[in-house]
């Protein structure tokens, strides 16, 4: 038998040290047992299994839904719960992340073998084209634009609502009877990333054009078209027709200047991108009078449509972060407009009302207070935010907060410090944390902080091309496989 391997994710030391014997003895490879959520898609991103065993209570902020979707979303992975909760909630909530089975304790070796069987060979038959293909379309919903996903045989598998009005089909279930070669001129298949135009009953319709963009994989495997109808803002338009490369150095154009948070503070920070197109970005804006906002974000998986979503939301968070009193928006509040305005599911499956799409992405955001160097962070997923102080030591921010696009309702907490001169503020991707090696979250931050301190009263941009330079060493100067990115606000 081939040695797959298997991630166990189990909270109980006991039952995860016996899970690895029963799977060993099946004739699996199992590197490691992790503890808690927050490990897992660093873990994933290191070890690459073929399969994850994930309990669904774990220690930590994240639980093993949550986890399981982030993992899904950015590598896709198959994935088994194990779980002694069976009520309709737990259940209902761990559907909607697409499992490959659920196992209720106790079960015994044989089920185990079983459902680890079937999910691997479900994997091997082509199953995780079908899965990003999938995830493709809740991103689809939220572009604004008629847009539609084509499968690699040339049928429609998914529309918009934009879309479905725009082809006029008078029900949804009918797109996949509709004919690409109808409603595009000649030749559309070849063209790639090139505008072709849309045509209506052999006439050509003005003003009216199809972006055509294939979709990858990050191994470079293709899974489907894109195509995107309409006149789109022009940089959007800018966007979908340039390759990944073009589009990694267009979002890297957009990050904030040395001076973006005004006087008496410095920005700074790198956006490293993988080769297929990057759902990292990061900014620092006004966000009223004497209010400066701020956030990292990771739109999970990669390629064009990371790429879109990242920078349609640079464009959406200042509106959302604006002040329209006397202060501007809690964290709090930005980040539950994010769920409300994304999130399709409630904590209880429920579809809401107004919901613009299904989409997967983690933030950290926050606002200071120009003036005294007061700040208010709220996570959402996203890795905890650090607060570096001039003396050495190092605060890391824990907070609640679902991934959005996971429960449209779940609690958020707020963490709160003052800057003081000469201290830093810390966003940093997963990626990043990926770079100081494996473990548990918490080992991770603590050899991050170590680090940094290494360069106390070093220059800002010393001290960011020092985790510059710790991230090469650690892909030993190749391609990641990940994106990663590092936000940096000192107050001078």
């Amino acid at each position: 038998m081939n040695k797959e391997t298997i991630l166990v994710v189990e909270d109980e030391t006991i039952v995860g040290l016996e899970l690895k014997e029963d799977l060993e003895r099946l004739g699996y490879f199992v590197p490691e047992v992790l503890e808690t959520g927050e490990a897992v898609v660093q873990a994933v991103a290191r070890l690459q299994p073929d399969l994850m065993l994930m309990d669904i209570r774990l220690r930590g902020s994240l639980d093993g839904i949550e986890a399981a979707y982030q993992a899904k979303a950015e590598f896709d992975l198959p994935v088994i719960y194990l779980t002694a909760y069976s009520d309709p909630d737990t259940l209902r909530r761990a559907a909607l992340t697409g499992p490959d089975a659920f196992l209720l304790k106790p079960f015994d070796e044989r089920e185990l073998a079983a459902n680890v069987q079937l999910a691997l060979s479900r994997a091997k038959s082509g199953e995780p084209l079908r899965r990003e293909l999938r995830g493709a379309m809740s991103l689809v919903d939220a572009l604004d634009e008629p847009a539609l996903i084509a499968d690699l045989d040339g049928r429609i598998a998914h529309a918009n609502k934009a879309a479905v009005a725009f082809l006029k089909v008078p029900d949804p279930s009918m797109l996949a009877r509709v004919e690409l070669s109808r409603i595009l001129e000649p030749g559309w298949k070849e063209s790639g990333r090139k505008l072709v135009k849309l045509q209506e009953g052999g006439e050509e319709a003005a003003g009216k054009i199809a972006s055509v963009e294939r979709l990858l994989r990050s191994d470079g495997r293709e899974y489907g078209t894109l195509i995107v109808f309409g006149s789109m803002e022009r940089r959007e338009r800018l966007l979908l027709e340039s390759s990944a490369a073009e589009a990694n150095a267009a979002l890297i154009r957009l990050l904030p200047g040395p001076s973006a948070a005004g006087p008496g503070y410095r920005v700074g920070g790198f956006l490293e991108p993988c080769l297929s197109g990057s759902g990292d970005v990061y900014d620092v804006f006004s966000a009223g009078e004497g209010e400066i906002a701020f956030y990292g974000l990771d739109v999970m998986g990669h390629g064009i449509l990371a790429s879109l979503m990242a920078f349609s939301l640079r464009e959406l968070l200042p509106v959302l972060g604006w002040g329209r009193g006397e202060r501007a928006p809690a964290p709090t509040e930005v980040v539950r407009s994010l769920y409300e305005r994304y999130d399709r599911y409630d904590r209880y499956g429920r579809l809401g009302e107004g919901a613009i799409g299904s989409t997967f992405f983690t933030i950290a955001y926050g606002t200071m207070d120009a003036k005294t160097g007061d700040y208010r962070i709220a996570r959402a997923g996203y890795t905890p935010a650090l607060h570096l102080e001039a003396g050495g030591r190092m605060r890391v921010h824990y907070t609640k907060g679902a991934a959005v696009g996971v429960i449209s309702d779940a609690e958020i907490e707020e963490a709160t410090g003052t800057l003081s001169p000469g201290d830093r503020l810390i966003l940093a991707s997963d990626g990043l944390l990926a770079a100081f090696g494996p473990g548990l979250l918490e080992s991770a931050l603590e050899r991050l902080s170590a680090y940094a301190d290494g360069f106390r009263g070093a220059t800002l941009e010393d001290f960011v091309g020092g985790f510059r330079r710790r991230l090469r060493e650690a892909t030993k100067g190749g391609q990641m496989d990940d994106d990663v990115s590092l936000l940096v606000i000192e107050r001078s």
